[in-house]
């Protein structure tokens, strides 16, 4: 499910950066990769964490779910502050990348429902 989450962010964030180099040339189409890269990063995390849970216990997959939450928060926000300091004259593409990849969450939730 993690991997399915995956690719429809990558999809999402590729959109945002094709527009991106097309509308504003490559540095914005690489800060809009940097930042669709980092909320990846983050789901990537989570995937980590998830595979670190032994066995099927209820608790330790909620402790396993916590942490990797946790941890994506903080790999993605951390990677989004590098990005943004690292290219502050394109942080809106960075933003939009980023944004479009979390974008990938709610429509998940149709998608992975269906």
């Amino acid at each position: 499910m993690v991997a399915r989450v995956m690719v429809l962010q990558l999809v999402l964030s590729i959109m945002v950066v094709a527009g991106a180099g097309v509308l504003y040339g490559a540095p914005a189409a690489k800060a809009a990769m940097m930042g669709g890269g980092s909320a990846l990063a983050g789901t990537l995390a989570y995937a980590g964490c998830q595979r670190m849970v032994p066995g099927s216990n209820a608790s330790r997959l909620m402790w396993g779910h916590i942490l990797g939450e946790a941890a994506k928060v903080l790999v993605a926000l951390g990677l989004l502050a590098v990005v943004l300091v690292a290219d502050p004259g394109h942080a809106a593409a960075g933003l939009a990348g980023f944004g479009a990849a979390l974008l990938a969450y709610p429509l998940a939730i149709f998608w992975l429902n269906k």
